[in-house]
């Protein structure tokens, strides 16, 4: 059975991760590893909805880049909030600012670059209280 489609062990949070760049889809996947969270890794928009859609588990948030062929990240957070209501959603992009989302206040964003504490810390707040604290984006 393909371990992606298995519910985690232990209680560990569930994160989608939707990222059109390999090597930084393979390196996030690599620091969010390290901190114990199950990582469901995909290329694009497209991609993440199907693993959405047959995840048996409960996911509890949606890692997306905004700017991905086929299907961009806001979209995606559309269809998958859907599917999943209640999932925490956390949008990155090297190419907008926080600003230029066209709703600010449904998602969290991260800018790119970033370094690996920086991500580990967002996720973290995120998936404890929520929502991350002005000014951290």
């Amino acid at each position: 059975m393909n371990p992606e489609l298995q519910t985690p062990v232990n209680g560990q949070p569930v994160i989608l991760l939707a990222e059109d760049d390999r090597l930084v889809r393979n390196l996030i996947q690599a620091v969010l590893g390290q901190e114990d969270y199950t990582v469901l890794s995909a290329e694009d928009g497209v991609d993440a909805l199907e693993k959405s859609r047959n995840y048996p588990g409960e996911i509890q948030l949606l890692l997306s880049d905004i700017k991905m062929p086929r299907m961009d990240g806001l979209e995606l957070s559309q269809h998958v909030m859907k599917q999943r209501p209640g999932i925490k959603v956390l949008l990155m992009s090297g190419k907008l600012s926080g600003e230029a989302l066209v709703n600010p206040g449904a998602s969290n964003f991260l800018r790119k670059p970033f370094i690996a504490q920086t991500l580990r810390s967002m996720v973290k707040t995120l998936l404890c209280s929520g929502a991350i604290p002005a000014g951290s984006s």
